[in-house]
């Protein structure tokens, strides 16, 4: 009888492990493109062949599509390659990057309309009758076979000189849209566990803040993230939830493998795939960049570096000289965050490279300025953190004073070493983001010029035809 009954608890045993069914899903993800396009060829034939061996398969973009390649951003309809050509890979998914909105809305708007897929954000309400763009869906529900997924968007914000959570992009592109917090927002959404088999954070929040959220939500069983150009290249688990991002720029492919047994998550892998090493390109994808390239006229030569520009404090001067020498000022500052590339080669400079270094489209702003007001600027612009000061400037040196990480004191002194007239008023000017985002005091209120400050740095660099790298005007001294 016991032996009856062993071989029954047996057959059951293996009658159940028959019947238990395996499915794998494959989610396919890329963040923080900022216009780089050379590598779709390679990545839609990449997927073009994991979708002959395994057909479940969800290609995400988590943000940040816009903003760092001029092919892209002085299109004629700026940002379009990048929507033809998720389009024709066939992305799905897509959470708002903070410079998705660096074109303003309504060309976003026009954007989102030609793109086959769909936004979302589930911590940014949209009031319809100001902004310029709709309302996005929170999450969304999708059927790959018998797997219901569900996928749920959130952006990055911070607090801004007003109050305001704000991601990091111009205030006034962001007109009619106010932001909330993205974990305790997640956490309003946790509900949707019961209503799928697979549930994914889409976030442009960082990998700090995908840790917090995932630590608070333990319910989530992938976060697809961007926003810090993190390289993760492994399989990283945090209170369960397992935690990706594909570094920036398409330098590669975030590949995540998600078993499933009987509709339940059982295993999760990450994993990233370098298109260094790839070399198989799909051909239509190839010629369409090719296109895009030539469409834009971007060659032209328009001055020459004596040196090359080695690190943002040189090509933060250049482009603060730029502004003040274009605009007659005698103070000009740049935020280092606007200084897009690290470097500059000696030789021709291009139209492309000027693009690449600012291309933001931020116009600048002009200010009557006392000694005090400029020095509440600096103050306010130090970095605790990184230990920098954030703002580069043309006409003035200048030292932050910290104590224990903290800034008490700044020194300004003029180009030739002498210190300010403590009761003048200097013309200064910036760029319409420190502008609107950076706390100062100024009794002025400020003139908006309608010249962008790329256009005083066009406009500079074809009046001196060559140009050398300065050297560094701020420093940081540890009292």
């Amino acid at each position: 009888m016991k032996k009856l009954s062993g071989f029954l608890l047996l057959f059951v045993f293996l009658c159940c492990s028959l019947s238990a069914k395996e499915t794998q899903i494959i989610i396919f993800s890329t963040n923080d493109m900022h216009g780089s396009i050379d590598n779709f060829a390679k990545i839609a034939s990449y997927i073009q062949k994991e979708r002959a061996k395994n057909p479940n398969i969800l290609i995400l973009s988590g943000g940040d599509m816009f903003s760092g390649n001029p092919m892209v951003d002085q299109y004629p309809e700026k940002g379009f390659p990048m929507i033809d050509l998720m389009n024709r890979i066939g992305y799905q998914y897509e959470i708002f990057g903070n410079h998705e909105f660096d074109y303003g809305q309504e060309v976003l708007n026009r954007r989102m309309e030609q793109a086959n897929f769909q936004f979302l954000c589930a911590n940014m309400i949209v009031d319809e009758e100001t902004a310029g763009i709709k309302q996005p869906q929170p999450y969304a529900f999708l059927q790959i076979g018998d797997t219901k997924i569900c996928i749920l968007g959130l952006i990055e914000v911070s607090k801004r000189r007003t109050g305001e959570l704000l991601p990091a992009t111009h205030p006034a592109r962001l007109k009619g849209i106010t932001f909330t917090e993205p974990v305790s927002t997640a956490l309003k959404y946790k509900n949707l566990r019961s209503r799928c088999n697979l549930f994914v954070g889409l976030t442009h929040t960082g990998y700090n803040k995908d840790c917090e959220i995932a630590e608070a939500m333990p319910e989530l069983d992938v976060i697809i993230g961007g926003h810090s150009h993190t390289r993760i290249d492994s399989t990283i688990v945090v209170n369960g939830v397992l935690i990706s991002q594909a570094q920036s720029n398409l330098h590669y492919l975030g590949k995540t493998t998600i078993t499933l047994e009987d509709n339940k998550v059982k295993e999760k892998k990450f994993e990233l795939i370098n298109m260094a090493k790839l070399k198989d390109e799909d051909t239509d994808i190839k010629q369409s960049i090719q296109k895009f390239r030539k469409d834009c006229h971007l060659d032209q030569v328009i001055a020459h570096a004596t040196a090359q520009f080695n690190g943002k404090e040189p090509l933060g001067s250049l482009m603060t000289d730029a502004v003040a020498d274009v605009h007659n000022l005698d103070f000009a500052f740049q935020n280092a965050g606007g200084v897009r590339i690290g470097q500059m080669a000696k030789g021709e400079i291009t139209m492309a490279e000027i693009y690449q270094l600012d291309p933001f489209g931020n116009t600048v702003v002009v200010y009557q300025m006392t000694p005090a007001e400029i020095r509440t600027l600096l103050m306010n612009s130090y970095r605790k953190a990184s230990k920098r000061a954030d703002l580069l400037v043309s006409g003035m040196t200048y030292t932050i004073h910290t104590r224990d990480g903290k800034a008490v004191s700044v020194t300004i002194k003029d180009m030739n070493g002498n210190p300010l007239d403590e009761n003048k008023q200097y013309k200064v000017g910036m760029n319409s983001y420190i502008a609107s985002s950076y706390r100062f005091d100024h009794a002025d209120p400020g003139h908006e010029m309608t010249a962008t400050s790329s256009d005083a740095l066009i406009e500079y660099l074809k009046q001196q035809k060559e140009i050398t790298p300065q050297q560094p005007r701020t420093s940081i001294v540890e009292e």
